[in-house]
């Protein structure tokens, strides 16, 4: 039977084995989970977009070489950033990120998440990123045993998540580069779209020729990706269309480059050093720069901590045989503190009228229910049982005057818009089926309000009628890691359920202090007040749940909510979770050429468990597949956690899914009946959540964008190096799995 984590804890325990595997008897070096200092919620002011918010990229008043499109000019540079409220005692943070420039001189003042791009479909643009990273060290620990984290540690490669994009632009591991020069494998960026780029700068080529949705794009170098993106390299492309703009003619509210009530929300989690780190942490200030050993800097993991039957611990540990480094990678992050747009638990005020919100889960493997509720007074604006239920369920639902009662009316998604737009609960606590004996998680008994995995970015309406004077809670209940989750990363304060990994609940929620954190179930907090009378009221709202958006979706594969897939033959994936030669927890993708789990590359290693076998070490495998082919794929999740799989190139359409036993030999068979997609999915998906013991079937088409000049000439577009194609990846959007290894190589010829 392979061993998943959940298989490995439920033997290991039963039997009474775990302290007699090798690894679990290695000292224990760790210093306990360090954890962030109280920080007052709703003390900072939730960051708008453009001047004293967060800062809009522009284009020079230069086109751009070779293809003579609009060209933008963005640093990647670091950075002090003050994200937490003067009350918390923290000075500024340091951070990694894009500064967008004036022009060809002088940099925009940047803030976390600053460069932000409005953009046209059919509209294609360049952008110059220059590596300002001029350090030798990082902000945060780094782990020089993972794949590719032994190289220069200040390189970057810039992915535009969502978009068409050429391959030699589309950011992947491979494409990195640093400072001075150096390259990754696969950079071709400048010798196709300016080979007179300075050392340091890299050429992208966005085509933009999509249907309107949100973006966003972000580090993505090989090895380090986990640690730049949570560092800040990440910022947002609003893609604007002619469908959009004539919805606002039916009540949707007007763009927030004119003016209008549409607020883009990017949340994160995220754990702040303190004043206590030499004692709490000691080994911390040897890591890092010394910038960020400073109160207000960003902490992160970097002890394996196994889990051990005395409850402490935090991960399974197998035999690996190597002496576990530190720093060391983990298997997931979880912060304890809230940030929206960029600073922690803001709030804002609205009127007492229709906004548009458009989500993004940026957080770096932390899951989000999100639900809203009328502030019921406490310092947190809502009330917990000891147990972490809602005190008063029902009582302060809050009603979207959008759609009648207590749900988000959902049009979008990261692919556009929805074939029509589907209501969502937004005052459903999460909860979960207990699996059946073989693991699966059946996803149609998920109970949920509007569950975003991290890189998914829903686009909501809401109308705050009706509550001026009030203010809003904006709130989340998902479990850490998903969907089973451990208490110690549920932060409260006094609640202590105590039904995670070991029953010992969350000793944190004990001492913090009412209305601070550590905190991860209140986000922010919206206060409504009277609508201006010297604003033009809303118009009428014409969209709801009937409305047909199709029209503002690229052409689609299969008919919307059809669950039986096109007569093709399906390509065999799974998802697997084993351990590497250290022991660790290690996630990694399979395919019919390595059915049990492959890596991403030939510098990783990890023991693999197939059935009947003992542990191998197994050499990397990637998917090829052919231009303009249309492919079902179906992916069989063999792990104990939901994976938010990311596909670049492609948009998809979920098809299915079925619970099956992957307890067995392949092939798994089917232990439930075929399940429709959610309706809040039944659009282009390109980050698509999947359950475990289940498999997921969705469908794409591969079609290879060109770059093509603004005087219409194409630009050929040479093979990579390294795999002879249009060379992407497709992988879990959980940083930590992404980069240990839960990625392929995906290429297309």
């Amino acid at each position: 039977m392979k061993i998943t984590r959940r298989q490995f804890l439920k033997g290991a325990v039963a039997a009474g084995v775990v302290a007699g595997v090798p690894g679990f008897l290695r000292p224990r070096t760790a210093h306990a989970f360090y954890q962030s200092p109280g920080i007052k919620l709703f003390d900072t002011a939730l960051r708008g977009v453009g001047p004293g918010g967060i800062p809009v990229a522009l284009p020079t008043s230069f086109p751009a070489p070779v293809t003579g499109v609009p060209w933008y000019q963005i640093g990647i540079i670091q950075f002090q950033d003050q994200i937490t409220p003067p009350s918390s005692g923290l000075g500024p943070t340091a951070l990694w990120g894009f500064a967008p420039t004036k022009g060809l001189g002088g940099n925009i003042k940047p803030t976390h998440l600053s460069g932000l791009i409005v953009a046209n479909r059919g509209k294609p643009i360049q952008i110059a990123f220059h590596n300002l990273l001029f350090v030798n060290k990082h902000i945060l620990p780094n782990d020089t045993t993972i794949p590719g984290a032994n190289q220069a540690i200040n390189r970057t490669a810039v992915h535009m998540h969502g978009g068409l994009v050429p391959w030699i632009s589309d950011g992947g591991p491979f494409d990195w580069f640093d400072p001075y020069g150096h390259h990754g494998l696969s950079f071709l960026n400048n010798k196709v779209l300016n080979p007179f780029t300075l050392p340091g700068g890299a050429q992208y080529y966005y085509p933009m020729n999509q249907s309107a949705r949100f973006m966003w794009y972000h580090d993505h170098a090989y090895g380090i990706t986990r640690l730049n993106a949570y560092a800040g390299i990440a910022s947002g492309v609003l893609l604007r269309d002619g469908f959009e703009a004539g919805l606002i003619n039916k009540g949707l509210p007007k763009y927030i480059e004119a003016g209008g009530n549409e607020i883009p929300l990017v949340i994160q989690d995220k754990i702040f050093v303190g004043g206590n780190i030499a004692t709490a942490d000691p080994g911390w200030g040897s890591m890092v720069q010394k910038a960020a050993t400073r109160p207000g800097s960003l902490w992160y993991a970097h002890t394996y901590e196994p889990n051990l039957p005395d409850g402490t611990g935090r991960w399974d540990l197998g035999v690996g045989g190597l002496t576990l480094p530190d720093p060391s990678s983990i298997p997931e992050f979880f912060g304890d503190t809230m940030l929206v747009n960029g600073t922690t638990y803001p709030q804002v005020t609205v009127q007492a009228r229709r906004y548009r919100l458009r989500f993004l889960n940026a957080c770096n493997a932390r899951f989000l229910n999100l639900q809203l509720y009328v502030a019921d007074g406490s310092p947190e604006g809502i009330t917990l049982n000891p147990d972490g239920s809602l005190a008063n369920p029902g009582k302060y639902d809050f009603i979207n005057n959008a759609t009648g009662d207590s749900s988000w009316l959902q049009i979008g998604t990261e692919g556009g818009f929805l074939s029509k737009p589907a209501k969502v609960p937004c005052n459903v606590p999460i909860s979960i089926p207990p699996p059946d004996a073989t693991g699966s998680i059946d996803p149609s008994l998920v109970q949920k309000s509007l569950l975003v995995a991290s890189a998914e970015r829903p686009d909501v309406i809401v109308d705050f009628k009706g509550y001026a004077g009030q203010s809003i809670i904006l709130y989340n209940d998902a479990g850490a890691p998903f969907p089973g989750g451990d208490d110690r990363n549920d932060y409260f304060p006094g609640i202590l359920p105590g039904n995670g990994l070991f029953g010992t609940g969350n000793p944190v929620n004990a001492t913090t202090m009412p209305g601070k954190g550590p905190n991860t179930r209140v986000l922010m907090r919206f206060n409504v007040v009277a609508v201006d009378p010297n604003k033009p009221a809303d118009l009428p709202l014409n969209i709801d749940t009937t409305t047909d958006l199709t029209p503002g979706i690229d052409q689609w594969l299969t008919p919307w909510g059809e669950t039986a897939p096109p007569p093709l033959t399906p390509r065999f994936l799974s998802l697997n979770e084993y351990f590497d030669e250290y022991g660790r927890l290690i996630q990694v993708l399979g395919n019919a050429a390595a059915p049990y789990g492959s890596p991403y590359d030939v510098n990783a290693k990890y023991l693999n468990y197939p059935v009947g076998t003992n542990p191998v070490t197994v050499g990397p495998t990637e998917e090829n597949v052919a231009a303009g082919a249309t492919e079902v794929w179906e992916i069989y999740n063999t792990t104990g956690d939901v994976h938010p799989m990311h596909f670049h190139l492609v948009n998809v359409q979920v098809i299915n899914r079925q619970t099956v036993n992957v307890t067995t030999n392949i092939p798994y068979l089917p232990t439930g009946p075929v399940l429709p997609p959610d309706p809040n999915e039944l659009g282009w998906k390109e980050t698509v959540p999947m359950y475990p013991g289940t498999v997921t079937r969705v469908i794409m088409r591969f079609d290879v964008p060109q770059i093509v000049t603004a005087k219409g000439k194409v630009i050929p577009t040479p093979p990579s190096p390294r795999t002879g194609g249009n060379e992407y990846v497709w992988h879990c959007h959980i940083l930590e799995h992404e980069e240990h290894d839960m990625m392929h190589a995906l290429v297309v010829t």
